[in-house]
C-alpha cells in the first residue's frame, strides 16, 4: 500500500472546480486518466516528480485549464479527487 504524504488544510482544485481538503482523497487513478497526464506532461515538457505531490495543470485544444493534484510513487498515479468518486475504499 502506497503511504501518500500528508497535505496541509487548504483549497485544492480537481479539474476546474475547488473543494476544501476534508472533501478530497488521494486515490489511484484509472490507467486511462493516468496515461493521459503522463502524456499531457511529456508533450508539454513538463517533469512529474516521483514521491511529490505536484499540481498538474492542463491547457490545450478542448481544455480549458484542468488542474489535478497528482502524486506519483513508484506505483501507479495517484489524483486527489472529491471522495463522492473514490470506490473501493476499505
Amino acid at each position: 500500500m502506497t503511504t501518500v504524504p500528508a497535505l496541509p488544510d487548504g483549497i485544492y482544485f480537481f479539474r476546474d472546480e475547488t473543494y476544501p481538503l476534508r472533501e478530497l482523497a488521494m486515490s489511484e487513478a484509472p490507467a486511462e486518466l493516468a496515461n493521459f497526464l503522463i502524456a499531457h506532461a511529456r508533450a508539454n515538457d513538463i517533469e512529474l516528480i516521483r514521491d511529490e505531490i505536484v499540481e498538474l495543470v492542463c491547457k490545450g485544444n478542448g481544455i480549458l485549464g484542468q488542474r489535478f493534484t497528482i502524486y506519483w510513487p513508484s506505483a501507479g498515479l495517484h489524483v486527489l479527487v472529491p471522495k463522492k468518486f473514490v470506490v473501493g475504499r476499505a
